[in-house]
């Protein structure tokens, strides 16, 4: 089960990426399923010493990906891709030290 969420965020994240990369605009709803998916792994990997290589390859790029695309945007969607990639950040750091 854990594989199975982990497949899913990382093929949501990479899809929610290529549509902020290509200026395709902010997928509101994918990024709450984004979020959701790391709500559901977070117990999974509770006091494991490590965790999966592909969730730590996304967790390594998420922020930069996403900030690094946002001058592209106008302020309003600039600012919520900010806050996002903060919020999927702090995420990630939850599941990394929990």
């Amino acid at each position: 089960m854990t594989h199975d969420l982990i497949e899913a965020f990382i093929e949501k994240w990479l899809d929610f990426q290529l549509q902020i990369r290509q200026k395709d605009g902010f997928n509101e709803p994918l990024f709450e399923e984004l979020v959701k998916l790391l709500q559901q792994i977070k117990p999974l990997l509770e006091r494991k010493d490590s965790i999966p290589k592909s969730l730590a390859e996304i967790f390594l790029d998420m922020w930069g990906a996403m900030t690094s695309c946002a001058e592209m945007y106008g302020i309003d969607v600039q600012q919520r891709i900010y806050v996002a990639a903060d919020h999927l950040t702090n995420h990630a750091r939850d599941i990394c030290t929990s």
